[in-house]
């Protein structure tokens, strides 16, 4: 049996069971409720996510083996996830992709957190439910349980209580592991975001570059960044771009990536208060964009170049401004 993904699942709980509890005091909270755990899902949710349905007052669509509800529970809201498809490598006709389907479900209850538990420890070892574990720790109980006709089902049950309004608050987390499709999705290229808090200006991002990722950590003599962004352009042309822009800077430029892997060169100045990679491949879920991956170091003391000093007087060849704005949205890919 395949084991369910709980990581960070229990801290949602404990937000989900904060925010359930201050929109049900009557006083027109509970409208905002299901969007407020509808945004915290997405806040946790799994990397390889592509989609998150929310359902207000019921449970998802989709579901074909609905889990117990607790009588008299209300349903705050319901959420169904599905994982992403990224690649159809050796798919042949007639074959099929697993694509996992999360499903989430918060209820609501007056209802005993001793009574909610004792309810599901008997109807999760009921058919076609088997219990498999069980925890308590203060204010928390929790079960985990799958289906014996169908081992590709499983999911776990959170209590929670706490707060003022002595209320219950129940987490139902589900995934079913044998959910198949039969192809690959389109592809639909993202918003684009910034760059990273304090990027340093003369490291060009590509014109027309979609930034997908990004990250800013900073640490005593030392600043590092990362940026993930797609372009139409090849994975060669991008390394390319890179090789010529750094060296444009005076920059010591080498490939370094290994044979049969993706395209790689690091580069460096010559005292190292700038350092750093350029990784480019084909992008699994649509090979006609190419995904980057820049990570840079730097020296907090190092001043950027600025255009004037670039030791070839020009810009680097692709068209690209040699001096990229640290906090403009690159234009959207063509």
């Amino acid at each position: 049996m395949r084991t369910f993904p709980f990581a960070g699942l229990l801290a949602l709980l404990a937000v989900v069971a904060i925010v359930a509890s201050g929109c049900s005091g009557g006083d027109g909270g509970e409208e905002y409720a299901p969007g407020i755990i509808h945004r915290l899902l997405l806040a946790s949710t799994t990397e390889g996510a592509s989609s998150l349905d929310t359902f207000p007052g019921e449970l998802p669509q989709g579901l074909l083996v609905p889990p117990p509800i607790y009588p008299g529970a209300d349903i705050v809201v319901s959420n169904r996830e599905q994982a992403s498809i990224t690649a159809a490598d050796g798919l042949a006709d007639g074959d099929l992709l697993a694509q996992p389907v999360l499903y989430f479900i918060v209820l609501d209850t007056a209802g005993d957190a001793n009574d909610v538990r004792r309810f599901y420890e008997d109807t999760l070892d009921e058919d076609p439910w088997q219990l498999q574990s069980a925890f308590s720790v203060a204010q928390l109980d929790t079960l985990q349980f799958f289906n014996v006709a169908d081992i590709d089902l499983s999911g776990v049950v959170s209590i929670a209580t706490g707060g003022d309004d002595g209320r219950t608050s129940v987490l139902i987390s589900m995934q079913d592991a044998g959910a198949f499709v039969d192809e690959l999705p389109p592809f639909e290229l993202p918003e684009g975001r910034d760059a990273p808090f304090a990027f340093p200006p003369d490291v060009p991002l590509m014109e027309g570059a979609t930034i997908t990722d990004s990250a800013f950590f900073r640490e005593p003599g030392l600043e590092s960044f990362l940026v993930i962004f797609l372009v139409s352009e090849s994975d060669e042309d991008v390394l390319a771009f890179y090789r010529q822009a750094f060296q444009d800077r005076g920059w010591t430029v080498q490939d370094t990536a290994a044979f049969g892997v993706e395209g790689r060169i690091d580069f460096r100045d010559d005292l190292a208060d700038i350092q750093g990679d350029v990784v480019a491949e084909p992008l699994p879920a649509d090979r006609s964009y190419t995904q980057v991956r820049l990570q840079v170091q730097i020296n907090p003391a190092r001043q950027p170049l600025d255009a004037g000093e670039l030791e070839s007087g020009q810009e680097p060849e692709g068209g690209a401004s040699p001096v990229a704005s640290p906090r403009a949205t690159p234009a959207e890919s063509p």
